[in-house]
């Protein structure tokens, strides 16, 4: 059976990137051939070798203008959404617009709960839904859509593992005597990440005199000048970010594995650039993520998995299930409401300081959470997801494809 995956490209850093891939790997195991339509993808991202089409939505114009040829060429039996429940909406009148007429399975995740009606029958409109969490399915259940089963994204832990060397890196950055905070976070709305540089600046004031440093994993440039916040804040010479040139948060840095070291950047507020994703969560005391409302968030089971403290927004949902109890959950001080009909979080920056403090000067709280951590990520293997894959299409295969394997809760 020949299936088309609607996402991020596979061959992006971002969280649908990562579950684009294992999605297609399960697929092509299971012996399907899959071509994915490549979101946000440029002909000069896609390796050789890749045991899946990837086909780049960035050629010139407006994406969506190759979308019918898309379908023309692959000619799928069966369309597999990997997408959140806002975007899912303009993704199936697309579909519509392209000449799609066989069958959309939505795997969807949702930043935050619950959605308006609209968007509700965006996922109604698809011939099979999937969710990303059990909190997730049992909301769409509530409104009477019918869920043939949820995966949540994984964490690899042969790559994403505490280091061996962590003072090692952390004296190459130049960090040695250093408490090191860390937000992986892209600079948009969502991510709040102007609230961890309030509750980083409120840290440091409840610890005066510790040499704390706020790493940064995004563009000082976007929704917010990070910058320009840290400076009122009083902290602007404590901010740390991802390079000296533009970032490319899409594309990010190499994931794992040892880069040549070389000579750190010294006097720059960047990260060496031979660290990798995994090196650079490693250096971190504690990590912090703050968004106003999200799913799964790919930091959670990353950092958990590396053996790194983890403060989390406590939306009482999603976010909240996926952290357990690997990480201090941070009530929010008002919940607004979003553009989706979604409790939106706020978690106080004088919150979020006096949690940063308390597992910085508690090393026996630290080590509970750095334990924790890690069990609780251990319970997210990517095969869950690659073999939910294969289930999700399952159905649709025709009787000389083999025998559909019944679709269910994984």
């Amino acid at each position: 059976m020949t299936v088309a995956i609607f996402a991020d490209s596979p061959t992006l850093t971002s969280g649908f990137g990562r579950t684009t891939s294992h999605i297609a790997a399960g697929l092509v195991r299971g012996g399907h051939d899959v071509a994915c339509y490549g979101i946000k993808a440029r002909s000069t991202d896609i390796p050789a070798g890749l045991p899946y089409a990837v086909w780049p939505a960035e050629q010139g114009g407006r994406w969506t203008d190759t979308l019918p040829e898309f379908f023309r060429t692959v000619q799928p039996d069966v369309l597999l959404l990997n997408m959140d429940a806002y975007n899912a909406l303009e993704c199936v009148e697309l579909f519509k617009q392209a000449g799609w007429t066989g069958p959309t399975v939505s795997y969807v995740c949702f930043d935050g709960l619950p959605v308006s009606s609209t968007y509700l029958d965006a996922q109604r409109s698809c011939a099979a839904v999937w969710a990303t969490s059990r909190t997730g399915a049992a909301y769409l259940e509530s409104e009477g859509i019918a869920v043939a089963g949820y995966a949540p994204p994984g964490v690899d832990p042969e790559e994403f593992r505490p280091a061996t060397d962590r003072e090692a890196l952390r004296a190459h950055a130049g960090l040695a005597d250093a408490s090191v905070v860390g937000v992986f976070a892209t600079n948009t709305e969502r991510k709040q990440v102007a609230r961890a540089v309030a509750g980083f600046a409120e840290a440091v004031r409840l610890l005066p005199g510790r040499d704390l440093r706020l790493y940064l994993h995004c563009l000082p440039h976007g929704h917010w000048d990070l910058r320009e916040l840290g400076r009122r804040y009083g902290v602007g010479d404590r901010l740390l970010f991802p390079s000296e040139d533009r970032y490319d948060e899409q594309r990010g840095v190499r994931t794992s594995g040892t880069g040549p070291r070389g000579e750190a950047p010294r006097g720059l507020p960047v990260l060496p650039a031979s660290f990798s994703y995994v090196d650079r969560i490693n250096v971190c005391d504690v990590l912090l993520n703050v968004p106003h409302s999200g799913d799964v968030e790919q930091v959670i089971i990353e950092g958990q998995a590396c053996g790194v403290p983890l403060l989390h927004t406590d939306d009482e949902a999603i976010m909240g299930d996926a952290v357990g109890t690997g990480g201090i959950l941070l009530p929010a001080a008002d919940v607004g409401i979003g553009r989706l009909g979604q409790r939106l979080h706020h978690v106080a920056p004088q919150v979020i300081g006096e949690a940063l403090a308390e597992v910085l000067a508690d090393p026996a709280r630290a080590s509970a959470l750095r334990e924790a951590g890690v069990a609780n990520a251990a319970a997210y293997p990517w095969s869950v997801l690659e073999d939910a894959a294969l289930a999700m299409v399952s159905p649709f295969a025709s009787p000389g494809d083999g025998t559909p394997r019944k679709s269910g809760s994984v």
